[in-house]
């Protein structure tokens, strides 16, 4: 027989031991990964707006973290809109991925987040954009960065 305090001491180690054990899967899942995608650094990005103004937009894409095909950053960019020349600055943080060999897929919150698909073709990406503003009305356009560092 034993003793009358075994069981409950067992179950309070074997309960340690799995809370130990997931604190580590935990950890270990959200830790930072080596990059597979090689893109930190300054980007000078250009594009158009072509919903629901024209707009050109010229700026600058910073990104700051990679991990595993991930990557986070900044893009900050002037709109001037072609007919009245009226500029405006925007700028917020960028969050994507690499999906495949060769796509780049991102949202930026600039007022409202603009979501970016573009090819990678070595130092440059191209693709399209696409954003839902606060009314309802959507802006679309078309994007284009080029790599200035790393």
């Amino acid at each position: 027989m034993q003793p009358s305090g075994f069981a409950p001491r067992r179950v309070a180690r074997s309960t340690r031991i799995a809370a130990a054990l997931l604190a580590t899967a935990c950890l270990s899942s959200t830790s930072p990964q080596p990059s597979q995608i090689q893109l930190n650094g300054t980007w000078a990005y250009t594009g158009i707006q072509t919903q629901p103004v024209r707009e050109n937009l010229a700026g600058t894409l910073t990104i700051s973290r990679e991990s595993g095909s991930s990557f986070q950053g900044r893009l900050d960019v002037v709109a001037a809109n072609e007919q009245s020349g009226q500029t405006t600055v925007l700028g917020g943080l960028v969050s994507g991925s690499q999906s495949g060999t060769d796509v780049i897929d991102f949202d930026a919150d600039l007022q409202t987040v603009r979501r970016h698909v573009g090819q990678i073709v070595a130092d440059t990406i191209t693709g399209s954009w696409i954003g839902t503003m606060q009314d309802g009305t959507m802006s679309s356009g078309t994007f284009r960065v080029e790599r200035e560092s790393r």
